[in-house]
């Protein structure tokens, strides 16, 4: 009697497990897109034109942040950035043809940190604009502003 019992409360033990693995592994979960509640993504997109700037200069320009199912979450200037979760612009970035980037988001993302360091070191001034658009609606917009030296520029953004 205790071996039938056994192989009873063993069989249904099986077919529970069975029935969840079918239930909860459903063709159609869509992995891409998690939904975990609090946390809504948002699309980013940031826009950064640097004139004047001189390979004696320093420039800094960095937003980074996160996924919760791949590295691939930037583009800049139309073109996916694989497996970068920070997007990081330098001197060199700014002192050949291109002086404008635009970084967006691939999709939407919890939460990205943005910031900017501008030091001229010559006499000559540098001219910056940047904009900020979150789910497509402007929340930072700097125009035209120049840094001269002996004055800089440094700023951090959380979005």
């Amino acid at each position: 009697m205790k071996k039938i019992f056994k192989n009873f409360i063993g069989l249904c033990t099986l077919a529970v497990v069975t029935s969840a693995l079918f239930v909860n592994c459903s063709s159609s979960d869509d992995g891409a897109n998690p939904v975990i509640p609090g946390i809504e993504g948002k699309n980013m997109k940031f826009t950064i034109t640097i004139n004047n700037v001189t390979m004696d200069d320093y420039i800094s320009f960095v937003a980074v942040s996160s996924s919760f199912n791949t590295n691939t979450i930037w583009k800049v200037n139309g073109t996916e950035r694989a497996n970068e979760t920070g997007i990081s612009l330098d001197k060199q970035s700014f002192v050949g043809s291109t002086k404008t980037y635009v970084i967006e988001s691939i999709a939407p993302l919890p939460a990205a940190s943005l910031s900017m360091q501008f030091i001229p070191f010559t006499d000559k001034s540098i001219t910056y604009s940047y904009k900020a658009e979150i789910n497509g609606t402007v929340v930072k917009d700097e125009q035209n502003i120049t840094v001269t030296n002996p004055s800089s520029h440094t700023a951090q953004y959380t979005y």
